[in-house]
């Protein structure tokens, strides 16, 4: 897909930011690595990104409670200290974005239709 259609694939026209949230606002430079953690050394990379300046999306879906729930309180541990942003993004992927972006999240109307 060329890059002037993937514009139009996300946004309607280039000033036109996505409808529905979340969305990333006010980001210079960004990087967003998408990661599913097999192990909990997995994620010392991905702490490492994040303090860089990189925006992490973690799946947790293919983690036991006890794996997930370590290294969601590490990531977190994380996120606080160099004062990065912790988003739900569904109930098995959250987003850690760092300091320099910042997250939008519209909340979603529920409607019967479809339209």
């Amino acid at each position: 897909m060329l890059m002037k259609n993937a514009k139009s694939f996300f946004w309607e026209s280039e000033e036109e930011e996505a409808a529905v949230g979340p969305y990333l606002v006010e980001a210079k430079h960004l990087n967003i690595l998408v990661r599913v953690p097999k192990q909990f050394s997995d994620v010392k990379n991905y702490a490492d990104s994040l303090m860089a300046g990189d925006t992490v999306m973690v799946s947790y879906e293919e983690l036991d409670k006890e794996m997930r729930t370590r290294i969601f309180d590490y990531l977190n541990g994380v996120s606080y200290i160099i004062g990065a942003q912790v988003e739900k993004i569904t109930s098995d992927i959250m987003i850690y974005a760092p300091a320099n972006a910042t997250i939008d999240k519209e909340e979603v109307k529920k409607n019967k239709s479809w339209l």
